[in-house]
């Protein structure tokens, strides 16, 4: 009985370690709160629809950013500029007092404030004892553009491009995800870091970086056409409803 009961325990507790160990690095720069905005209730996009495109409740990949003061643009220079950042994001150095706020040049809430000085700063402690231990890892960005190009993210020597409007079906504004490959060799010091290099872009705004042992999800780009068809659809559709219950 007494041996059973050991074993129970002992096993309860490896098992506890190897689930405290099994993340491998996964950090987070700034947090997942649609950019400080959540789901934007209330506020359209310059399309003139719903914020939330797909109505999940946070701005992320596959929405727009708000147009703020409502003509028709999202821009610089157009009343659409916002600082939603926490306290604690405020007064940071690794990147997250680049997020949750427009990177913009009429943006005057801090000095150094366009995409170009971003700089995300992963620190760390490598884990032997880790699983994921020797294994690449990936950089996943959430961002919003405003579509004056060239950007790319520099990530330990690679270079990714970061799209925009015109990438996303010409919606204004749009919300992308993107994810860049990270060697474990560039880990090996504890630190990954990241700069955004985007010399002529007047408008970007992040809500998070993530580094992790896998890449983030990335939803289809939604064509104009369709939205405006399945706008149509659903006015359709509760056009029908009230019909029927007349």
């Amino acid at each position: 009985m007494k041996k059973g009961f050991l074993f129970c325990i002992s096993f309860l507790i490896l098992f506890f370690f190897i689930s405290q160990n099994s993340f491998a690095v996964t950090m987070y720069i700034g947090d997942v709160d649609g950019f400080g905005f959540g789901g934007a209730s209330g506020l359209n996009g310059a399309y003139g629809g719903s914020a939330d495109i797909n109505g999940n409740g946070v701005l992320d990949s596959g929405d727009v950013m708000p147009d703020l003061n409502g003509d028709g643009s999202v821009a610089t220079n157009s009343g659409d500029d916002f600082d939603n950042r926490e306290m604690d994001e405020r007064y940071t150095s690794d990147g997250s007092q680049w997020t949750d706020m427009a990177l913009s040049n009429s943006n005057n809430t801090v000095p150094d404030y366009a995409a170009d000085y971003v700089v995300f700063t992963f620190n760390f402690v490598i884990d032997p004892s880790d699983p994921y231990y020797g294994q690449d890892h990936f950089i996943n960005f959430v961002y919003g553009d405003y579509d004056v190009n060239p950007m790319y993210a520099n990530v330990e020597g690679g270079q990714v491009t970061l799209l925009g409007n015109s990438d996303g079906g010409g919606l204004d504004g749009y919300i992308w995800r993107v994810y860049a490959p990270v060697s474990w060799s560039d880990m090996l010091d504890g630190k990954v870091t990241i700069d955004i290099i985007a010399p002529n872009e007047p408008y970007v705004t992040f809500d998070y970086a993530l580094l992790d042992a896998a890449p983030i999800s990335v939803d289809p780009v939604p064509e104009p056409t369709t939205m405006l068809l399945l706008g149509t659809g659903l006015l359709g559709l509760a056009g029908a409803r009230r019909r029927m219950r007349k």
